[in-house]
């Protein structure tokens, strides 16, 4: 039987759409914004995003302590904590929004985020289907390097993970396509630009760190 002619033109309409989106998204990263110098900055703004769940809990205890390691540098002016409300699973699941807009609007605003836990809905859990916030905070504010270091002295441990966070199927994870009721598609994303990027980040903090050895490993497993 032949395909229905207005179900193929839905289904290549919305993959025009994301090739769109993502050809936009290559020319951005071709114009390669500089990172920020820090020490150039004042004040450096960090806003506080208390999530859900324990999140409030352990992001107060977090900020109360960072307030005393920089205790210093807020007293002169350099750093500055602000409190941004509105992540709840609540208030997100009432908004359909992974990431309410008014909300959003406040990220941008700040320079860091120190960010509390945020429930993402599971079927049957009585959420909404909504995207994760923490995969639409990547997105929207380009976190393409997830750096998370490992030191276990005692095992002659000491690396540093630099996880890609925008690419694969966190670039369009949330826009696949139910063609028919037998057929859904779902796409995954990799960009030259994409990859030259996390894979330079590793390289330069190697060097850096006098580190003499940078391996590549696939997260198959996870996407």
């Amino acid at each position: 039987m032949a395909a229905d002619p207005a179900v193929l033109e839905r289904a290549k309409e919305h993959f025009g759409v994301i090739i769109e989106q993502q050809l936009a998204r290559v020319e951005r990263m071709k114009q390669g914004a500089e990172p920020t110098d820090f020490s150039k900055v004042s004040p450096i703004v960090i806003g506080v995003l208390g999530g859900d769940g324990i999140g409030p809990l352990i992001t107060s205890e977090t900020q109360h302590v960072l307030e005393t390691l920089l205790r210093e540098e807020a007293r002169r002016g350099k750093v500055q904590f602000k409190v941004i409300e509105g992540l709840t699973i609540e208030n997100r699941a009432a908004q359909l929004k992974a990431i309410p807009d008014d909300v959003l609007v406040e990220i941008k605003k700040c320079h860091v985020t120190l960010k509390g836990p945020t429930h993402t809905p599971e079927k049957g859990d009585g959420w909404p289907n909504i995207e994760s916030a923490n995969v639409a905070m990547r997105r929207e504010l380009d976190l393409f390097a997830n750096v998370r270091p490992v030191r276990i002295p005692a095992k002659g441990i000491d690396w540093t993970f630099f996880r890609e966070n925008t690419e694969d199927m966190y670039a369009v994870g949330s826009q696949g396509i139910n063609v028919t009721d037998d057929l859904a598609i779902d796409f995954r994303v990799i960009t030259t630009q994409g990859s030259e990027r996390i894979i330079e980040a590793a390289f330069a903090h190697a060097k850096k760190t006098g580190k003499t050895k940078v391996s590549i490993v696939t997260k198959a497993n996870i996407v």
